[in-house]
Formats: structure tokens, C-alpha cells, sequence
């Protein structure tokens, strides 16, 4: 939702442990009640420092990035992402121009159609089904296999980069390019993080952490967002979200 004019904003600090370094910063929250979608750019803008550390720490080992602007082979692999960011990749597509939107649109109707014909549109309808780490791979491959692109990808880049999910912020890989046409364990080597903050934001929907695993696939956003909902989104005090979503990240694995 949009955030109102002149609503009072106030600063926190942390302090958070990542490998060996300590990642020391501030956010700006708002001072009353929010939403997980309404925290989203401050959960993005954690992310962004908290991996940035991660990455400092790889390249110091010897493991440099070899993800560049322009590539765009990773943009063909299925996306999970939570429910706060279905609701708020949803509401920026109805915000859109209404050309931009057309073709956006159009681009999920023909993702829909491939999928249908693969056989994994009703697959991925029940995300909850996929318990299996073998036979979520298995989807990913399938889904991989079609070479259907996000989207949201233009000119082989990201068209709502400042608002991508998490999942594809925390995506980094360290072997040649080349190998991204078609990643397999023996070929394609991305950067270990020590938590997954996508993991987080799957059992985040009630700002607390204590949801379970509850995530859909990006192809399945605007279906979702238009069907009935099993209840209205939490709401609590941003510092205290923000406090929650801090202690699931700093918590034992």
C-alpha cells in the first residue's frame, strides 16, 4: 500500500553477525503498524547490505561473481516467492501505464500457456503438494527446460529490478556464464549464503516468523492475488516486525 504523506518515520539501528564480519546499519521504519508487503523495501534494502557482506566475504576466498548486466539466463528458472511479494508484484502491475501493463500481462498469459501444455500449471497451483526436495528439482528442471523467460525481463534485464524478489537477490553464481544456458550441479557453482532470507519470508507472512512454508511460483502471482483470500495480511508495529525478522535471520540453522 502506499505509504501515507507525512507519516512519522523512525531510525533503527543493528548489529547482526554475517561469517566473519559484523554488518553494522540503520533502517528508516515507520512509526506505526505495517504490513510484511508494506516492510517489503526495508526487508529488500536489509538483503541488499546483508548479501553484499556475504559476497565481500566469498570474493575474499578467491570466488568472484561472474554475474554481469545483460545476462539474463537465470530469468528462465522457476521463482518462488511469498505471499507479501505476490501481493506487491501484483499491485505493481496494476499500477503500471496501461501499455506496459498490456504487454506484461501478455507476457504471463503466454508463460501460462507453456506451462499448461508442459503439464505444470496445475503442479505449481498447489505449491504445498511439493514437500519434496526431489520433486521440487524435478519441477525446476521441467520448468527450466521450457526456456520461457520471466515476465518481467527486457532486453535480457530485470524491468522491476529495484523490486525483484528475494530469491532472485539472493542468486549469485561464481563459474563461467557460459555454463547458465543449462545449470547443473557439476557446472554452475553459486555463492553459499548462510541463511536464505527468501526461506524467511515464506513463513514471514505474519510478521512474526511462526507461519509455515507457504510460497507460490512467480508464474501463479496474478491468479493468486485475484482468487479468495484465507485471511487478511498481519499487521504490528515495523520496529517490531523488522525486530522478528532479524532474530529468524541471526538464529541457529
Amino acid at each position: 500500500m502506499p505509504e501515507e504523506a507525512g507519516q512519522r518515520r523512525i531510525e533503527a539501528r543493528f548489529r547482526l553477525r554475517v561469517g566473519n564480519r559484523t554488518l553494522e546499519a540503520s533502517v528508516n521504519l515507520p512509526a506505526g503498524p505495517v504490513t510484511v508487503e508494506e516492510l517489503l523495501p526495508v526487508l529488500y534494502a536489509f538483503a541488499d547490505a546483508y548479501l553484499s557482506a556475504v559476497l565481500a566475504q566469498a570474493e575474499e576466498l578467491g570466488c568472484k561473481v561472474s554475474c554481469a548486466p545483460g545476462c539474463g539466463a537465470c530469468c528462465a528458472q522457476l521463482v518462488p516467492v511469498s505471499e507479501a511479494e505476490a501481493r506487491r508484484l501484483a499491485r505493481l502491475i496494476e499500477q503500471m501505464p496501461a501499455m506496459r501493463r498490456a504487454e506484461v500481462l501478455e507476457r504471463f498469459r503466454r508463460l501460462r500457456l507453456k506451462l499448461e501444455a508442459a503439464g505444470l500449471w496445475e503442479r505449481l497451483r498447489d505449491t504445498d503438494a511439493l514437500r519434496n526436495p526431489d520433486e521440487r528439482r524435478q519441477v525446476g528442471r521441467e520448468y527450466f527446460a521450457l526456456r520461457e523467460p520471466c515476465p518481467f525481463l527486457e532486453d535480457q534485464s530485470c524491468s522491476i529490478y529495484p523490486n525483484r524478489p528475494m530469491r532472485c537477490r539472493e542468486y549469485f553464481v561464481t563459474s563461467p556464464p557460459a555454463h547458465c544456458a543449462d545449470p547443473q550441479p557439476e557446472t554452475v557453482r553459486t555463492v553459499p549464503l548462510p541463511v536464505k532470507l527468501s526461506e524467511i519470508l515464506f513463513c514471514f507472512d505474519d510478521g512474526r516468523g511462526n507461519r509455515g512454508t507457504r510460497w507460490m511460483a512467480l508464474s501463479h502471482i496474478l491468479e493468486w492475488a485475484a482468487g479468495p483470500r484465507q485471511s487478511e495480511p498481519a499487521a504490528l508495529p515495523a520496529v517490531e516486525m523488522f525486530r522478528n525478522f532479524l532474530n529468524q535471520v541471526a538464529a541457529p540453522k
